[in-house]
C-alpha cells in the first residue's frame, strides 16, 4: 500500500501541517479504501483463499486486520498530534542519516509494489483483450503499455485522477458487494465453506502474506493522519482498514472459490461481470498504482537529493517495468513474507519512541541536535528483522508468527538500548 500522495504528501512534508488544513476523518478513510481496491488485493484474497478454504481464510482475514487496525490506531494518532509526516517522524529515533536508510527500504518497497500491481494489471489487460476483442496482446505489451501510463500519469497528470479517484471510490465498493452478491446467489456459503483449500501455504504462511500487504500501512499512517482534524478523525480514517480491506479480500476470495480460478479477469469473466470489472478494476488499480509511483518518487527524493522527482519517476518505472516484465508476480507470497519481516520492526521503534522515550514531545526545535544515526534503533531494528527471519524457518520460535515476533523484539529491545544507551 502507498504513501499519503492523494492528501498533498509533498505539502509540509518537512514541517507541520497547520490546522487549517486538515480534513475530516471520513476524506482520509476514503482515500485509503481507494488505495486497497487493487489487483494484487484481489489476487491474495484468492490465492489465500484456494490455499487455506473460505473458513480459515476468513479468520485470517478478520483477525490481522483487527491487528494492524490496532497498530494503525496508534500511529495514526501519533500523526495527528504530531502533525508530522512519517519521514520526520523517524528522524527522532533513527536519526537524520539513519532515516535515510529506512526511507531507501520503504522506496524500494513501493518500487515493488509497483512492479507486481503493474504485471496484475497487464495480464487483466491481456485477458480483458482476448476476452471482449478476440485479440491476443502479448503480456509484455500490456505490461509496458499499462507502465507507460501510470508513469505519465504520476509524473504530469496525479491531481487529475487523484480527484476523478475520490468519486470512483463508493462505485468501486457498490462493485465489490454487487460481486459477492452474486457469487453467494448463485453458490450458497454452505458449499463455498465446504470447500478445502489446496495446502499450497499453510494458515502460518497465510498471515504473514496478509501482513506483508498491509504492513506499510501503519508506519505510514501518519502521512494520511497530519491531515486529521483530531483524534477522532483520525481514529475513523482507521475504520477503511478495519472494515474495508477484508471485504476487499473476501471480494477475491469468494468469487476465486466460486470459479475455481484466481487470475481475477478470469474471476469476473466466469460471473459475466467482464465490461464493468475491467473499467472499475483497472481504473483503480491504474489510480493506485500511480500513487505507488508518485510516492516512490517522493521516498527516494530524501536519499537521492540531487536528482529531480521527475527523474527518479522515470528510473524508478524503467527498473520496475523490467522487473514486472521477468515475472515478479510469480515471487508475490515470498515477496509478502519477507516485508511482513523487515517492515514491522520500524512501527514497533517509532511508537516506543513517541510514547515510552519522548512522552509524546517531538519538538522540530530540536531536530538540529537529532544525532546523525539513531544507533538504538538500528540495532533494535536488525535484530528483530534476524529474529524474524529465523523464525520463519523455525530455528527461533517465539510467537510463531514473523510479524509478531519482528515487532515485539524492536519495541522491547528499543525501550532497554534507550535506557541504557550511552
Amino acid at each position: 500500500m502507498s504513501n499519503a500522495a492523494e492528501v498533498g504528501v509533498d505539502d509540509y512534508s518537512k514541517t507541520k501541517v497547520p490546522q487549517d488544513k486538515t480534513v475530516h476523518g471520513i476524506h482520509i478513510a476514503s482515500i485509503i479504501v481507494g488505495i486497497g481496491v487493487t489487483l494484487p488485493t484481489f489476487f491474495l484474497g484468492a490465492e489465500v483463499a484456494q490455499s487455506i478454504g473460505l473458513s480459515n481464510a476468513f479468520w485470517v482475514f478478520l483477525g490481522v486486520n483487527i491487528v494492524l487496525s490496532v497498530l494503525c490506531g496508534i500511529t495514526a494518532i501519533i500523526g495527528n498530534r504530531t502533525r508530522l509526516s512519517t519521514y520526520m517522524l523517524l528522524h527522532f529515533s533513527f536519526g537524520k542519516k539513519g532515516t535515510l536508510l529506512i526511507n531507501f527500504l520503504i522506496g524500494i518497497t513501493l518500487l515493488g509494489w509497483y512492479a507486481v500491481t503493474v504485471e496484475i494489471f497487464g495480464e487483466a489487460l491481456t485477458d480483458a483483450f482476448k476476452h471482449l476483442l478476440d485479440i491476443d496482446v502479448p503480456l509484455y505489451v500490456s505490461i509496458i503499455s499499462g507502465s507507460i501510463l501510470m508513469t505519465l500519469t504520476a509524473i504530469y497528470g496525479f491531481t487529475v485522477v487523484e480527484r476523478f479517484s475520490a468519486i470512483a471510490v463508493p462505485l468501486m465498493i457498490v462493485f465489490l458487494v454487487y460481486v459477492l452478491y452474486v457469487c453467494t446467489n448463485e453458490n450458497s456459503i454452505g458449499s463455498l465453506l465446504a470447500i478445502e483449500g489446496n495446502g499450497s501455504m499453510s494458515v502460518i504462511q497465510a498471515i504473514s502474506a496478509i501482513v506483508g500487504m498491509t504492513i506499510l500501512t501503519p508506519v505510514l499512517m501518519p502521512d494520511f493522519t497530519r491531515f486529521a482534524r483530531t483524534d477522532k478523525d483520525s481514529l475513523i480514517s482507521v475504520l477503511a482498514l478495519a472494515f474495508g480491506f477484508p471485504l476487499i479480500l473476501l471480494a477475491g476470495a469468494i468469487p476465486s472459490l466460486a470459479t475455481g480460478e484466481i487470475d481475477i479477469m478470469k474471476i469476473m469473466i466466469g460471473l459475466s461481470l467482464t465490461v464493468p470489472a475491467f473499467v472499475i478494476l483497472i481504473f483503480s488499480t491504474w489510480t493506485t498504482n500511480t500513487s505507488n509511483l508518485y510516492s516512490t518518487q517522493l521516498t527516494l527524493s530524501t536519499v537521492f537529493k540531487k536528482q529531480k522527482y521527475a527523474v527518479l519517476g522515470l528510473i524508478g518505472s524503467c527498473v520496475a517495468t523490467l522487473v514486472a516484465v521477468i515475472g515478479i508476480a510469480t515471487h508475490f507470497i515470498s515477496l509478502l513474507n519477507v516485508l511482513s519481516i523487515l517492515i514491522p520492526p520500524i512501527s514497533a521503534i517509532f511508537i516506543a519512541d513517541f510514547f515510552f522515550i519522548r512522552n509524546q514531545d517531538y519538538d522540530l526545535k530540536d531536530f538540529d541536535k537529532l544525532p546523525a544515526f539513531g544507533i538504538p534503533a538500528i540495532i533494535s531494528w536488525l535484530v528483530a528483522c534476524v529474529v524474524a527471519f529465523l523464525g520463519s524457518y523455525d530455528h527461533i520460535t517465539l510467537t510463531a508468527i514473523s510479524f509478531f515476533d519482528s515487532f515485539l523484539v524492536a519495541f522491547i529491545l528499543y525501550l532497554i538500548l534507550k535506557k541504557t544507551w550511552k
